[in-house]
Protein backbone atom coordinates (compact mmCIF):
# COMPACT_ATOMS: atom_id res chain seq x y z
CA UNK A 1 0.00 0.00 0.00
CA UNK A 2 0.95 3.66 -0.35
CA UNK A 3 0.19 5.23 3.04
CA UNK A 4 -0.49 8.95 3.28
CA UNK A 5 1.60 9.18 6.44
CA UNK A 6 4.64 6.97 7.04
CA UNK A 7 8.12 7.32 8.48
CA UNK A 8 10.16 5.70 5.76
CA UNK A 9 13.47 4.23 6.85
CA UNK A 10 15.45 1.23 5.72
CA UNK A 11 15.23 -0.06 9.28
CA UNK A 12 11.43 0.06 9.19
CA UNK A 13 11.28 -1.62 5.78
CA UNK A 14 13.71 -4.31 6.95
CA UNK A 15 11.49 -4.89 9.99
CA UNK A 16 8.46 -5.20 7.71
CA UNK A 17 10.28 -7.74 5.53
CA UNK A 18 11.37 -9.77 8.53
CA UNK A 19 7.82 -9.79 9.89
CA UNK A 20 6.49 -10.93 6.51
CA UNK A 21 8.91 -13.84 6.38
CA UNK A 22 8.14 -14.77 9.99
CA UNK A 23 4.42 -14.80 9.22
CA UNK A 24 5.14 -17.57 6.68
CA UNK A 25 7.35 -19.51 9.08
CA UNK A 26 10.58 -18.64 7.23
CA UNK A 27 13.38 -18.28 9.76
CA UNK A 28 16.29 -18.12 7.31
CA UNK A 29 16.42 -17.08 3.66
CA UNK A 30 18.54 -15.86 0.79
CA UNK A 31 17.97 -12.12 0.60
CA UNK A 32 18.31 -10.56 -2.84
CA UNK A 33 17.96 -6.88 -3.64
CA UNK A 34 18.34 -4.73 -6.76
CA UNK A 35 18.93 -0.97 -6.87
CA UNK A 36 17.12 0.60 -3.87
CA UNK A 37 16.25 -2.95 -2.85
CA UNK A 38 19.96 -3.55 -2.52
CA UNK A 39 20.16 -0.87 0.16
CA UNK A 40 17.25 -2.55 1.92
CA UNK A 41 18.84 -6.01 1.60
CA UNK A 42 22.05 -4.71 3.19
CA UNK A 43 20.13 -3.09 6.03
CA UNK A 44 18.16 -6.31 6.52
CA UNK A 45 21.39 -8.31 6.73
CA UNK A 46 22.86 -5.84 9.21
CA UNK A 47 19.79 -6.09 11.44
CA UNK A 48 18.99 -9.79 11.05
CA UNK A 49 22.27 -11.51 10.16
CA UNK A 50 21.20 -14.79 11.75
CA UNK A 51 18.18 -14.88 9.43
CA UNK A 52 20.25 -14.49 6.25
CA UNK A 53 21.48 -17.61 4.47
CA UNK A 54 23.26 -15.47 1.90
CA UNK A 55 23.01 -11.95 0.53
CA UNK A 56 22.75 -11.13 -3.19
CA UNK A 57 23.17 -7.51 -4.27
CA UNK A 58 22.42 -6.52 -7.87
CA UNK A 59 23.70 -3.03 -8.74
CA UNK A 60 22.66 -1.78 -5.30
CA UNK A 61 22.29 1.89 -4.54
CA UNK A 62 24.16 3.18 -1.51
CA UNK A 63 27.69 2.29 -2.55
CA UNK A 64 28.52 5.98 -2.30
CA UNK A 65 27.23 8.79 -0.09
CA UNK A 66 25.80 11.36 -2.49
CA UNK A 67 25.43 14.12 0.07
CA UNK A 68 29.04 13.69 1.17
CA UNK A 69 30.09 13.75 -2.49
CA UNK A 70 28.44 17.14 -2.95
CA UNK A 71 24.94 16.43 -4.27
CA UNK A 72 22.71 19.24 -2.95
CA UNK A 73 19.73 18.32 -0.78
CA UNK A 74 16.25 18.53 -2.30
CA UNK A 75 13.30 18.93 0.04
CA UNK A 76 10.48 16.41 0.01
CA UNK A 77 8.17 19.14 -1.32
CA UNK A 78 10.52 19.86 -4.22
CA UNK A 79 10.92 16.19 -5.05
CA UNK A 80 7.15 15.72 -4.89
CA UNK A 81 6.58 18.41 -7.49
CA UNK A 82 9.14 16.76 -9.76
CA UNK A 83 7.56 13.34 -9.23
CA UNK A 84 4.17 14.68 -10.31
CA UNK A 85 5.68 15.24 -13.77
CA UNK A 86 6.72 11.60 -14.12
CA UNK A 87 5.59 9.98 -17.36
CA UNK A 88 6.33 7.04 -19.63
CA UNK A 89 8.75 9.23 -21.60
CA UNK A 90 10.61 10.55 -18.56
CA UNK A 91 11.04 7.07 -17.07
CA UNK A 92 12.20 5.68 -20.41
CA UNK A 93 14.73 8.49 -20.82
CA UNK A 94 16.14 7.82 -17.36
CA UNK A 95 16.35 4.08 -17.90
CA UNK A 96 17.86 4.51 -21.37
CA UNK A 97 20.68 6.49 -19.78
CA UNK A 98 21.24 4.57 -16.53
CA UNK A 99 19.91 1.08 -17.12
CA UNK A 100 20.70 0.38 -20.76
CA UNK A 101 23.56 2.80 -21.63
CA UNK A 102 21.79 4.18 -24.68
CA UNK A 103 20.69 0.81 -26.13
CA UNK A 104 16.92 0.28 -26.07
CA UNK A 105 14.97 -2.86 -26.96
CA UNK A 106 11.18 -3.01 -27.42
CA UNK A 107 10.88 -5.63 -24.67
CA UNK A 108 11.98 -3.04 -22.12
CA UNK A 109 8.77 -1.06 -22.69
CA UNK A 110 6.76 -3.36 -20.40
CA UNK A 111 8.85 -2.34 -17.38
CA UNK A 112 8.43 1.35 -18.17
CA UNK A 113 4.68 0.86 -18.61
CA UNK A 114 4.49 -0.85 -15.23
CA UNK A 115 6.15 2.08 -13.48
CA UNK A 116 4.47 4.88 -15.42
CA UNK A 117 1.06 3.29 -14.95
CA UNK A 118 1.19 4.15 -11.24
CA UNK A 119 1.32 7.84 -12.20
CA UNK A 120 -1.39 7.63 -14.85
CA UNK A 121 -4.60 7.14 -12.88
CA UNK A 122 -6.34 7.72 -9.60
CA UNK A 123 -3.91 7.83 -6.73
CA UNK A 124 -1.02 9.27 -8.73
CA UNK A 125 -0.54 12.06 -6.16
CA UNK A 126 -0.12 9.44 -3.42
CA UNK A 127 2.40 7.55 -5.55
CA UNK A 128 4.38 10.75 -6.19
CA UNK A 129 4.33 11.62 -2.48
CA UNK A 130 5.60 8.18 -1.45
CA UNK A 131 8.29 8.34 -4.12
CA UNK A 132 9.40 11.70 -2.72
CA UNK A 133 9.61 10.20 0.79
CA UNK A 134 11.62 7.20 -0.37
CA UNK A 135 13.94 9.43 -2.42
CA UNK A 136 14.64 11.39 0.76
CA UNK A 137 15.32 8.09 2.55
CA UNK A 138 17.85 7.03 -0.09
CA UNK A 139 19.69 10.36 0.13
CA UNK A 140 19.74 10.67 3.92
CA UNK A 141 20.37 7.05 5.01
CA UNK A 142 23.62 5.83 3.42
CA UNK A 143 24.77 2.30 4.14
CA UNK A 144 28.28 2.56 2.70
CA UNK A 145 29.88 3.18 6.10
CA UNK A 146 28.62 -0.16 7.42
CA UNK A 147 29.72 -2.49 4.63
CA UNK A 148 32.48 -3.87 6.84
CA UNK A 149 29.88 -4.96 9.39
CA UNK A 150 28.03 -7.29 7.02
CA UNK A 151 28.36 -10.86 8.31
CA UNK A 152 26.50 -12.68 5.54
CA UNK A 153 28.12 -14.42 2.61
CA UNK A 154 27.56 -11.89 -0.16
CA UNK A 155 27.32 -12.10 -3.94
CA UNK A 156 27.75 -8.65 -5.49
CA UNK A 157 26.64 -8.38 -9.13
CA UNK A 158 27.63 -5.21 -10.98
CA UNK A 159 26.92 -3.90 -14.48
CA UNK A 160 30.06 -2.33 -15.88
CA UNK A 161 28.14 0.36 -17.76
CA UNK A 162 25.90 1.31 -14.85
CA UNK A 163 26.15 5.01 -14.01
CA UNK A 164 23.16 5.37 -11.68
CA UNK A 165 23.53 8.23 -9.20
CA UNK A 166 20.30 9.61 -7.68
CA UNK A 167 20.43 13.39 -7.45
CA UNK A 168 23.38 13.78 -9.81
CA UNK A 169 21.20 16.07 -11.93
CA UNK A 170 21.24 18.52 -8.99
CA UNK A 171 25.01 18.49 -8.63
CA UNK A 172 27.57 20.70 -10.39
CA UNK A 173 28.85 19.13 -13.60
CA UNK A 174 32.30 18.33 -12.21
CA UNK A 175 30.73 16.43 -9.29
CA UNK A 176 28.08 14.67 -11.37
CA UNK A 177 30.75 13.40 -13.75
CA UNK A 178 32.44 11.29 -11.08
CA UNK A 179 29.29 9.81 -9.51
CA UNK A 180 27.83 6.39 -10.23
CA UNK A 181 31.04 4.74 -11.42
CA UNK A 182 29.76 1.25 -10.68
CA UNK A 183 32.84 -0.72 -11.76
CA UNK A 184 34.93 1.18 -9.20
CA UNK A 185 32.14 1.27 -6.61
CA UNK A 186 31.57 -2.47 -6.94
CA UNK A 187 35.25 -3.34 -6.53
CA UNK A 188 35.56 -1.02 -3.55
CA UNK A 189 32.47 -2.56 -1.93
CA UNK A 190 33.73 -6.10 -2.55
CA UNK A 191 36.93 -5.22 -0.71
CA UNK A 192 34.98 -3.73 2.20
CA UNK A 193 32.47 -6.57 2.67
CA UNK A 194 34.23 -9.36 4.63
CA UNK A 195 32.84 -12.37 2.73
CA UNK A 196 32.02 -11.02 -0.72
CA UNK A 197 32.25 -12.43 -4.23
CA UNK A 198 32.13 -9.90 -7.05
CA UNK A 199 30.61 -10.74 -10.44
CA UNK A 200 31.02 -8.08 -13.11
CA UNK A 201 29.07 -7.76 -16.33
CA UNK A 202 31.29 -5.35 -18.30
CA UNK A 203 28.80 -4.73 -21.12
CA UNK A 204 25.63 -4.41 -19.02
CA UNK A 205 24.01 -1.57 -17.10
CA UNK A 206 21.91 -1.09 -13.98
CA UNK A 207 19.49 -3.93 -14.65
CA UNK A 208 21.46 -6.96 -15.90
CA UNK A 209 18.63 -9.35 -15.05
CA UNK A 210 16.46 -7.61 -17.67
CA UNK A 211 19.14 -6.74 -20.20
CA UNK A 212 20.74 -10.20 -20.38
CA UNK A 213 18.69 -12.66 -18.31
CA UNK A 214 20.48 -15.80 -19.49
CA UNK A 215 23.93 -14.47 -18.60
CA UNK A 216 22.59 -13.09 -15.34
CA UNK A 217 21.03 -16.37 -14.26
CA UNK A 218 24.14 -18.36 -15.20
CA UNK A 219 26.18 -16.17 -12.91
CA UNK A 220 23.55 -16.20 -10.17
CA UNK A 221 22.76 -19.89 -10.06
Amino acid sequence: TKPERYQYSFQQLAHNTHALLASHGIARATIMGHSMGGMLAMRYSLMYSDAVEQLVLVDPLGLEDWKAEGVPYATVATTYQAQLKTSFDSIKADQLRSYYHGQWKPEYDRWVAMLSGMYAGAGKERVAWNQALTSDMIYTQPVIYELGLLKSKTLLMIGGKDRTAPGANRAPAEIAARLGNYPELGRRAARAIPDATLVEFPELGHSPQVEAPEAFHRALL
